[in-house]
């Protein structure tokens, strides 16, 4: 055997006998590193507290359903036939017999657009309240009419 031929044979072993040790070491470098970045979960668990019942005995049923009826209502509506799920159902005459509070400030406003009447200016900049209330029904007419050319 040559030696440049026994050279070269002898680098290749090499080469593969550090790529093999190599990728061993990469592989569990990598998985150290993964070990470290792994993000620790942290449960939090809040303590329940019991409630002090001035009488110390469980809630009567006369005081359950008084106390049902305030929050539902004395006059229930009657429950209908939304779909064939019948949880769907239950879950939608729940909400349907939900109390909606349209006197609170978060109760949702009517759409302003949906109406003709001019809306009140007094909280806004004057140039906003004259784009606001500006009658665009002549550019509304002028747009039509382009689209139909």
């Amino acid at each position: 055997m040559k030696a440049k031929t026994f050279e070269n044979l002898i680098r290749k072993v090499v080469r593969e006998e550090i790529d093999y040790a190599l990728r061993r070491e990469i592989k569990t470098l990598k998985e150290d590193l993964r070990d470290e970045l792994k993000p620790t979960i942290v449960e939090h668990t809040e303590k329940l507290v019991e409630v002090p019942n001035n009488t110390q005995q469980p809630m009567s049923e006369t005081t359950k359903s008084n106390l049902r009826a305030k929050i539902m209502g004395s006059n229930p509506l009657p429950k209908k036939q939304f779909v064939g799920n019948s949880t769907l159902n239950d879950l939608l005459n729940e909400t349907a017999q939900g109390d909606t509070n349209l006197n609170s400030s978060l109760a949702p406003m009517s759409d302003p657009f949906t109406s003709s009447e001019v809306m009140s200016t007094e909280a806004m900049p004057e140039s906003v309240a004259n784009v606001v209330n500006r009658d665009y029904s002549a550019l509304m007419k002028a747009i039509d009419k382009k689209k139909n050319k």
